[in-house]
C-alpha cells in the first residue's frame, strides 16, 4: 500500500520564480525550491541534526543547514557534504491549471 499522503498548494507558478523557496507548515515540514523552472519538494529537516534546513543557504541547486554547514541536492534530497549521510524525502509535486501542488509525504517516518 502507498503511503499516505496529503495534497498541499504552494502558489501560483507565476508568483514562485527560479532561485526561490517556499516553506510549508505542514507535518511533517517541507521545503520547496524552484530550480531553474523545475518544482522540487523535500523535508525541511536537516537529518543530521533536526535543523530547519529552508533557513540555510539556497544556491540554485543546493541548501546548507544553518548549523553544521552539511549541503543537500534540492532536486534528489542527497547529501552533498557531512556531517548529514542520510538523504531527505523527497515528495511528489505537480502544476495544475497554474497551481504549483505538493503531494506531502505522511505516511513514512522522520
Amino acid at each position: 500500500m502507498p503511503p499516505a499522503t496529503h495534497r498541499v498548494r504552494v502558489c501560483r507558478l507565476h508568483e514562485f520564480p527560479p532561485g526561490t523557496l517556499r516553506r510549508l507548515n505542514t507535518l511533517p515540514p517541507v521545503a520547496v525550491f524552484n530550480v531553474a523552472g523545475r518544482i522540487y519538494a523535500i523535508d525541511d529537516v536537516c537529518s543530521h541534526a533536526c535543523a530547519v534546513l529552508s533557513e540555510g543557504h539556497f544556491d540554485g541547486t543546493s541548501l546548507e543547514c544553518p548549523v553544521h554547514l552539511s549541503r543537500f541536492d534540492v532536486r534528489s534530497g542527497e547529501p552533498l557534504c557531512p556531517p548529514a549521510t542520510e538523504p531527505l524525502r523527497t515528495h511528489q509535486v505537480e502544476v495544475i491549471g497554474g497551481e504549483v501542488i505538493v503531494h506531502v509525504d505522511i505516511g513514512r517516518p522522520l
